[in-house]
């Protein structure tokens, strides 16, 4: 199933230099990419939050396992 979403010219316009420079098949395959990087992206963040706020309270990952 499709569906049909508006974009600004501008945005429009970077995906699909994104779409040609990286070569993807079709626009379907660089929202997914993107999603993709947002999601790992977003774990990164919250595992250097994990990180600080152990090494705050001098925690080790043992610690946290044991």
């Amino acid at each position: 199933m499709t569906t049909t979403i508006a974009l600004s010219q501008n945005s429009h316009k970077e995906l699909t230099m994104i779409k040609i420079n990286e070569g993807f098949r079709n626009m379907d395959d660089v929202v997914h990419k993107l999603i993709i990087e947002h999601k790992k992206l977003r774990f990164i963040k919250s595992s250097e939050k994990i990180k600080s706020r152990m090494k705050d309270l001098d925690l080790s990952l043992m610690d946290l396992i044991g």
